[in-house]
Formats: structure tokens, C-alpha cells, sequence
């Protein structure tokens, strides 16, 4: 009895602090704007998206502006042809250059272009990073979330456990007392009672920590309470080649395998680039101003625009270009190897999550039917233990059967919304779904 007390005040003080009442969608709201790891991803994209301009990929010119001022004293002699002589101390020149400098390359093989599209790609990868990085979360989120709801419901069945065994032994007290029972009967009992407490105080540990998880991946103080008010509701598939077919074309890491694909062709046009000539402008404007005490001229100044175009070929770099075409191939190759194989990663799980989806659904019918008869077996078990007909060991049996169907049943139902949600996932539907 002290331990069901204990137990008792455990459970009290357990629902004392569930204060927030948590759904689903306010745990996944509250998950997707405070998780890290979206956060960081989030800057990383931002980062790809500020680098994917027409000045990063070469297609803009650069323009500078430059300034330079130098003083110099000389003391000089100078001793002309016509036979004068010229002695100056501490002679000042001075002069100043500065100009506008303009660079700009009209032509490189058309790498410029090739750049740009590489930029989108980027960007285009960081945004499918960022996506599957939502999608993981969610799928945990989701995942932890009816977890709970399974631990809650696990709880009720061992509650429900101890209540039995609390009558069980308080029936083979009475027994005990006038002398229609025994000592042994009153042990098991008592024995089978403390297992059942122990069971249940197990169980409120487990949910107190999946709860504490799911504080951590909503990015809040672990000791936040909350309560679940939710069931696990599972929802109606589409089957299996349908599932496949949105997968093909909306499956996150396919599609980032299939960008890195993209990747590698553009690496092999940027290689290629190198076997076309280069053409740049040039243009500016410079002023000079130049003072001297000494020499043929005091004050010397020019200003004005210049402009001209240089062109460059390569002709010979040790074949360097060919080898770089050709690791170029080779990546492209194995891109389209990752392409393959995540296809065939992601057909292999779809059927595997959906082979168990589906077993986990008759497993549910057939445990809820399993459970009506198993708990009439423990009604009628119980009424003959009163009047002495059975013996412990049978009551046990029949109610660990019943405990053990209950606890199938929840099993089963929390593997059919994992595989569900994972089936979402992989099919790119997840996100839309928990909106």
C-alpha cells in the first residue's frame, strides 16, 4: 500500500506542473522557428543567396580609383653642354597621379554564364538543405510528439495493471484472514503487485524524459511542462506506386542528388571554357600634376581618358585543361551513380515503411479484437480467483495476456504513425501536412 501511495503522489505531482496543453501543430510552429539547426541553415542559404549576383559570377566590370602623391629634396649640381652650371639645396619636386581604372571582361569562353547558373544551382541546394532540414524536424517533432501520446496511453494500461493487483491482494488478505487462503498466495501477490508498481513508476520516468526531449527540440528550458491532449489518429495512405511516383519528383535528397548533378555538369562547360580566347577592356582616366625645382620643367600637368582592349589565348599549359575536362566527366559520372542510387535508396524504404504501415494496421483490427476477449478472460479469471477456483499463477497469466495485448495494440499504433509520418517524408508531402 505505501507504494501505491507513493506512486499516487507521483502521478500528482506529475500532472501539477502540465500546465501548457501542447497540440501538435503549436509543437511543430514552436519547433520550426526556434530549432538551431534551422536557424543555422537558414543563414547558411541566405548566404548562398546573397553570392548569386551577375558581379560574382564576372559578368560586371570592376571600377577603381587610385591616388598616389610623392615629394622628394634633392640638393643637385647640373652641368649643361653650353658649359652653365646649376647648384640647388634642398630642392622640392612634387608630383601627384591618380585616375579612374575600369576592367572588364567581354568574353572568357562564356564561363561568366556558367558561374551564374552554378550561383542558382547553389542557391537552389541551399534551399533544398533548408528543406530537408524543416523536414527532419518535423518528422521528430511529430514522431517524439505521439510517442507521448503512446507513453500516456502506456501508463493507463499499467495503472490499470496496479489497480487489478491492489484487489488481488487485498482479496488474498481477506482470505488469509479467514483461513480460505494461504500465506504463499498473499506473497505472490504482493510480489506481482510491487512488479506492476514498478512498471508504472518506470513508464512516468520515460514520459517525464520524452517530454524533456521534446522541451530540447522546440529549443526551450527542459523543465517547461506541458500536457498532450491529442490521439494518435492515423490517416489514409495513398498506395504504394503513388507514394513512389511523388517521391521520384518531390523527395528532398533526391532532388539535392539530382542538383549536384547539375553541379557537375556546369563544371565540365567551366573546364571547357579554358580552350576559348579572352578578350578584356580597359578604360580610365588619369590626371597627372608634376612640380620641380629642378630639371627642364617647373610645372608639368596632363589629364585625360585611355582605353584599349587585350586579348589572350592559351595555347599550351602542360594539358592541364584536358585533365581537368576529364576529372570533370568523372564527377559527372558519379553524380549520376548518386542519382541512381538514392532513387533506388528511397524505393527501398518507401516499400519497407510501407510493408510495415500496413502491418502495423492489422495488427491494430486484430488487437482490438484481441483485447475483448482477453479482458473477458481476466472478468471471469477474477470472479473465480474470489471464490478460490483458480489459482494465482492462472489470474497472472491472464492478465499479463491482457496487458500484453493492450501493450501490442499501442505499439502497433504508434509503428503505423511513425511509418505514416516517414512515408510523408520521403514522398514530400510532410511539410504541407503538419501546417
Amino acid at each position: 500500500m505505501k507504494i501505491r501511495i507513493s506512486i499516487l503522489l507521483l502521478l500528482l505531482v506529475s500532472a501539477s506542473y502540465a500546465q501548457e496543453l501542447l497540440t501538435l501543430p503549436s509543437a511543430i510552429e514552436t519547433g520550426l522557428k526556434n530549432n538551431f539547426s534551422i536557424i543555422l541553415q537558414s543563414n547558411n542559404t541566405q548566404v548562398l543567396k546573397n553570392n548569386n549576383t551577375a558581379g560574382n559570377a564576372g559578368m560586371l566590370p570592376s571600377l577603381g580609383w587610385t591616388a598616389t602623391q610623392n615629394n622628394t629634396i634633392y640638393t643637385t649640381h647640373q652641368e649643361a653642354f653650353s658649359g652653365a652650371v646649376k647648384d640647388v639645396a634642398n630642392a622640392m619636386n612634387t608630383s601627384l597621379n591618380t585616375g579612374l581604372q575600369l576592367n572588364w571582361t567581354l568574353f572568357d569562353g562564356l564561363n561568366m554564364f556558367v558561374n551564374r547558373q552554378t550561383l542558382d544551382m547553389m542557391q537552389q541546394m541551399g534551399e533544398n538543405q533548408s528543406r530537408i532540414t524543416v523536414e527532419n524536424a518535423i518528422t521528430q517533432i511529430a514522431q517524439l510528439y505521439f510517442n507521448i501520446i503512446q507513453l500516456n496511453r502506456v501508463i493507463e494500461v499499467s495503472r490499470d495493471a496496479v489497480n487489478l493487483s491492489v484487489q488481488r491482494k487485498m482479496i488474498a488478505e481477506k482470505q488469509l484472514k479467514i483461513g480460505s487462503g494461504s500465506l504463499q498466495q498473499l506473497l505472490q501477490s504482493t510480489v506481482d503487485l510491487n512488479a506492476d508498481s514498478a512498471q508504472l513508476m518506470l513508464q512516468v520516468s520515460l514520459i517525464e524524459n520524452a517530454k524533456a526531449d521534446m522541451n530540447y527540440l522546440l529549443a526551450r528550458d527542459a523543465v517547461t511542462s506541458f500536457d498532450i491532449v491529442d490521439s494518435i489518429r492515423l490517416l489514409q495512405l495513398s498506395d504504394y506506386e503513388d507514394i513512389v511516383a511523388k517521391a521520384m519528383t518531390q523527395n528532398a535528397d533526391l532532388l539535392a542528388a539530382k542538383m549536384d548533378q547539375r553541379i557537375s555538369e556546369l563544371n565540365i562547360k567551366a573546364a571547357q571554357s579554358d580552350r576559348y580566347p579572352r578578350l578584356n577592356l580597359q578604360s580610365g582616366y588619369n590626371f597627372i600634376l608634376q612640380k620641380s625645382q629642378t630639371g627642364f620643367a617647373a610645372f608639368n600637368r596632363s589629364y585625360g581618358p585611355y582605353f584599349g582592349v587585350t586579348a589572350s589565348y592559351n595555347l599550351f599549359n602542360g594539358l592541364n585543361t584536358s585533365r581537368e575536362i576529364r576529372n570533370a566527366r568523372i564527377m559527372l559520372n558519379s553524380s549520376e551513380i548518386n542519382v541512381q542510387q538514392t532513387s533506388l535508396d528511397v524505393r527501398a524504404s518507401i516499400l519497407k515503411l510501407y510493408t510495415t504501415y500496413k502491418t502495423s494496421l492489422e495488427l491494430v483490427k486484430l488487437e482490438n479484437k484481441n483485447i475483448e476477449a482477453a479482458q473477458q478472460n481476466v472478468d471471469m479469471a477474477f470472479a473465480k480467483y474470489k471464490l478460490g477456483t483458480i489459482t494465482d499463477i492462472e489470474l497472472r497469466e491472464m492478465q499479463k495476456k491482457l496487458l500484453d495485448a493492450k501493450y501490442t495494440l499501442l505499439q502497433s499504433q504508434f509503428d503505423a504513425k511513425k511509418a505514416e509520418i516517414e512515408l510523408m517524408q520521403l514522398s514530400g508531402d510532410l511539410i504541407g501536412l503538419f501546417k
